[in-house]
């Protein structure tokens, strides 16, 4: 993975509240794809089109768990399959319009991806930002710097991801996720959002690749991050 970048920590209260929780997961997705947007002032905004970040509680009793499960009291869901084509992937969309009756245009959908999901191919999303909590499992994201019209699968880079690692990544990111042994649940936050049955909600990179089949099982090692907080 490239270079460190610094984007400023935002944090998320404890809350008793499960229409808080939604509201909370919600703002600080949010905030983060700010990070995306340049600074009209300067012209400036991050460096690169994808970034990893990791989830942590800073203190006793609080848990990013604790915070999913009272969302998902608070707002039940039935997953619906196939997503995207994909039959090995579920989602349903959490709209803050619809479940807390207030107008904003960004969403939350919940995705799970079934043990052994290769069949969502690389595609990027032209109109909106994402924020991906990794709620549970663990499985691969995989990225590409290339446009989606002019995709090579020697790009793409595989990144594995679990439960509590987060991502963020700019519209038109040509990316999918994977998954190898066990399943793998996320939360995704779409800024803004993009009803899911206009065409103009995800392209599919060409030519199509499913870049599972591109790993390398004999290259597979335990690593280190590259990066290290000074304590």
């Amino acid at each position: 993975m490239d270079a460190v970048v610094a984007i400023p920590p935002r944090h998320i209260r404890r809350t008793e509240q499960s229409e808080s929780a939604f509201v909370s997961l919600l703002d600080t997705a949010r905030d983060y794809v700010a990070n995306l947007v340049p600074d009209v002032s300067c012209g400036s905004s991050l460096p690169g089109n994808a970034f990893l970040g990791r989830i942590r509680g800073t203190g006793p009793g609080v848990s990013f768990g604790s915070l999913v499960d009272a969302m998902q009291e608070a707002h039940p869901v039935t997953l619906q399959s196939p997503f995207e084509g994909s039959t090995t992937v579920a989602g349903a969309v959490l709209h803050p319009r619809e479940l807390l009756s207030v107008q904003r245009d960004d969403a939350m959908l919940l995705l799970r991806f079934d043990a052994g999901s290769v069949d969502l191919p690389m595609h990027a999303h032209e109109r909106s930002d994402r924020f991906i909590y990794v709620v549970s499992g663990r499985g691969y994201f995989h990225v590409s710097d290339d446009p989606a019209s002019a995709l090579s699968a020697t790009g793409i880079r595989h990144v594995p991801v679990r439960a509590r690692d987060a991502l963020l990544f700019r519209r038109n990111t040509v990316h999918t996720f994977s998954t190898d042994r066990e399943p793998l649940t996320l939360l995704s936050y779409h800024g803004p959002y993009v009803p899911l049955d206009d065409p103009a909600q995800y392209t599919i990179a060409q030519p199509s690749v499913f870049p599972a089949s591109l790993m390398d099982p004999s290259r597979s090692a335990v690593s280190f991050d590259a990066a290290w907080n000074r304590l």
